[in-house]
């Protein structure tokens, strides 16, 4: 049995709404709706049944939810011994991350983690300032970015891991720093430091062309080739910057972040696996892939 289908399951059981739960899987409705029938055949029981406002638990579904994370947790496990045992004697594993996401808490934790359980892999890593297009990508086994690739191979596997808010950098005394959080609309008449401009298919070109429409096109650009860059001319009083939240670790004493409320204005988090054959990059993707899994069964919005 899939054990992908009970973390839906979970999901849904929570949250009672189909468009809810799919929203937090990051799939759509219709392919939520379909994984949830075939649960139910293979199971021989109704886990739902629909009303007005959403869906609601059946006996044999109640019955499920509060089983669900012990069956998940002992196959997890299971699994876990088995690939174990099984892995590579040793491999090395080449990973590639946006300077961004260097930042981050989960993936740090994740690949210290990785690494303990297997000691006998290698892990290399770059991390890149610079502009990340898919040639880059390419020769790294994983690869951590917020761009989003088109025209990959069918070896290429891409995993949308997070979708975050994004953030205004403001340089120092700032009129904007008095307020908890400003729509993109309220940037007009503002210079906007956008690095990685030419990346048409990144966050920071696709935020600049939004804040573009909000301001009717009222605001300023200056293109710089990368974030360091950017930040340190906000920090000179030469303009704004739209960020994701993990760049607040990279900013200096003289500049101040608030956020932007535009749901619209954000920053994905993406992880890409380039299949070639490496068993032990194989076993970091389906491990990262079931923690994602297991994070999002407990996600209530």
């Amino acid at each position: 049995m899939n054990t992908g289908r009970f973390y839906e399951f979970l999901v849904l059981s929570k949250l009672l709404s189909y468009s809810k739960a799919a929203d937090t899987l990051y799939i759509s409705q219709s392919v939520l709706t379909k994984h949830i029938q075939e649960l139910e055949k293979e199971m021989g029981v109704a886990l739902f049944t629909r009303n007005t406002h959403g869906v609601v638990l059946t006996e044999a579904g109640r019955a499920l939810a509060k089983a669900c994370p012990g069956l998940i947790n002992k196959c997890d496990s299971t699994l876990r011994r088995l690939r174990s045992r099984t892995a590579p004697a040793q491999s090395t594993v080449r990973v590639g991350i946006r300077i961004e996401f260097s930042y981050s808490g989960h993936i740090r934790k994740f690949l210290q983690d990785f690494r303990n359980r297997y000691p006998d892999f290698e892990l290399q890593y770059d991390v890149f300032p610079q502009a990340t297009p898919l040639e880059t990508a390419l020769e790294y086994d994983l690869f951590f970015t917020p761009c989003t690739y088109h025209n990959m191979s069918e070896s290429m596997h891409r995993l949308l891991s997070r979708r975050h808010g994004t953030y205004v950098v403001l340089p120092p005394n700032h009129p904007l720093m008095s307020k908890t959080a400003v729509t993109l609309h309220q940037l007009a008449g503002q210079t906007i430091i956008v690095p990685h401009a030419d990346e048409l298919f990144g966050p920071y070109a696709q935020n600049w062309i939004l804040a573009e429409k909000a301001t009717k096109g009222r605001i300023s650009i200056i293109k710089v080739d990368n974030l360091s860059t950017a930040l340190f001319l906000v920090s000179m009083d030469k303009g704004i910057c739209i960020v994701p939240h993990y760049v607040k670790n990279m900013l200096s004493a003289e500049t101040f972040i608030i956020g932007i409320s535009d749901r619209s204005c954000r920053f994905d988090e993406y992880l890409y696996y380039n299949e070639t054959g490496n068993g032990a990059a194989s076993l970091f993707f389906e491990e990262f892939s079931a923690g994602l899994e297991r994070e999002q069964a407990v996600v209530v919005k």
